[in-house]
C-alpha cells in the first residue's frame, strides 16, 4: 500500500462569489496533491462550501431567497470556479449534506457523554464577519470593530451550550512543545502560543436564537455554532464518526491529515479550538496547519465585507485572455509563501 497524503482548504462560506482569496488557498492545495500523486502517494484533497454560517442565512434574506437555494446556487459557483482553474480535488464537501449533518450531531453527543459540554449564558462581543467572539479588551482595543474588516462589533446575549476549551488548554500547549511542525510558520506558532498562555475561556458552541444550521442534538431549539460545525467537515468527508451510512469509514486511512491549508485570519480556530475539540473526543490531532498572509490592497486584506478583492469574473476574463496556468503562476511566485 502506497503512502498516503491528506490536504485540504478551509471550506468558504457561501455568503458571495468566489475570489481571489479562495483561488489562492486552493491553487496551492491543488500544486501539493499533485505534487505527492507525482511521487507516488495515495492522495486525498478535500475542499468544499461552509453553508450553515448565520452571515449565509442573512445574505438568502437580503436576496429574498431560501437559504438552502442560496446555498445551492452559490456552491455551484464555487464548484464550476475550480473547475476551470482545473482544480484536482478528491472530494467536494457541503456542510448542509446528510454525511456532514449527522456526524456533527454525533460528535457533539460524544463531547455530551465525556462531559465536554455544559448549558450556561454568554453575554459579549461578537464579529459577524468572522463568526467569532471577540473578549471585552480585544473589543475595547480595536475601538469595539473587528480588528479584520473594522465593521463594528455586535453585543450578544443568550443562553447557549460550552465546550469546555480551558481545560484542554496546557494539554494544547503541550502538543505544540512537543510538535513545533504542528503550525506553520513560526511567527504563526508563536502568536498562537503567547495567546494560550494568557489563558482561554471557554467556547460558546450554540445559538438559541439561530433558525439555520444543524440543531444541537440534546436541544433542538439551539444551533450549533458554526465554527464547531464547519471545521468537523475536514473528519466528517472521511467518514467519521460512524452513523450506519454508506460513508462509514470509508476514507479514514487517511487520518490525521498531513497538512491543513488556512489564512492567517482563521489561525485560533484551527489552531486552538479544533485541535482541542478532537483531543477531548481522544482522536489524533492534524499533522500540521500552515496559515498564510493575505492578498491586500493599500495594506488591508482583500475581502467581500470591505469590497476591494479581486472578484471571480476579474479571474475569468484574466484566464480567457492569458491562460489559468498563468494566473495560477502568477499567484504562487508573487510572495513568498506564508507572508502577506
Amino acid at each position: 500500500m502506497s503512502e498516503t497524503f491528506y490536504v485540504t482548504t478551509p471550506i468558504y462560506y457561501v455568503n458571495d462569489e468566489p475570489h481571489i482569496g479562495h483561488s489562492y488557498t486552493t491553487i496551492a492545495a491543488d500544486v501539493l496533491a499533485r505534487y505527492h500523486r507525482a511521487q507516488g502517494r495515495d492522495v486525498r484533497f478535500l475542499t468544499g462550501t461552509d453553508e450553515n454560517a448565520s452571515k449565509v442565512a442573512v445574505a438568502a434574506a437580503e436576496r429574498d431567497v431560501d437559504p438552502q437555494a442560496h446555498c445551492d446556487e452559490y456552491c455551484q459557483m464555487f464548484r464550476s470556479f475550480w473547475e476551470f482553474l482545473n482544480i484536482s480535488h478528491d472530494d467536494f464537501i457541503r456542510t448542509t449534506e446528510p454525511r456532514h449533518t449527522k456526524r456533527v450531531q454525533s460528535i457533539i453527543q460524544q463531547l455530551l457523554d465525556r462531559g465536554q459540554i455544559y448549558l450556561g449564558k454568554y453575554e459579549g462581543w461578537y464579529d459577524p464577519g468572522q463568526e467569532e467572539f471577540v473578549t471585552e479588551q480585544t473589543a475595547k482595543d480595536n475601538e469595539y470593530r473587528s480588528p479584520i474588516s473594522g465593521r463594528p462589533l455586535e453585543r450578544y446575549a443568550e443562553p447557549s451550550y460550552f465546550f469546555r476549551l480551558g481545560d484542554w488548554a496546557d494539554k494544547l500547549l503541550a502538543h505544540i512543545e512537543a510538535h513545533p511542525e504542528f503550525i506553520q510558520p513560526e511567527a504563526r506558532r508563536n502568536e498562537v502560543v503567547s495567546k494560550v498562555a494568557a489563558g482561554v475561556e471557554d467556547l460558546s458552541i450554540s445559538r438559541s436564537t439561530a433558525t439555520w444550521g444543524i440543531p444541537m442534538p440534546n436541544d433542538p431549539s439551539h444551533r450549533v455554532y458554526v465554527w464547531i460545525d464547519a471545521l468537523s467537515n475536514y473528519i466528517t468527508a472521511l467518514g467519521w464518526p460512524e452513523v450506519g451510512d454508506e460513508y462509514d469509514g470509508k476514507w479514514m486511512k487517511y487520518w490525521p491529515a498531513d497538512l491543513q491549508l488556512i489564512g492567517k485570519d482563521i489561525l485560533w480556530f484551527h489552531t486552538v479550538y479544533w485541535p482541542c475539540m478532537l483531543m477531548a473526543l481522544d482522536v489524533p490531532l492534524p499533522k500540521t496547519v500552515f496559515a498564510h498572509g493575505w492578498w491586500t490592497a493599500e495594506g488591508k486584506k482583500m475581502s467581500k465585507s470591505l469590497g476591494n478583492f479581486i472578484s471571480r469574473q476579474a479571474i475569468t476574463e484574466f484566464c480567457q485572455q492569458y491562460h489559468r496556468d498563468v494566473f495560477r503562476y502568477f499567484l504562487l511566485r508573487e510572495v513568498p509563501f506564508g507572508l502577506d
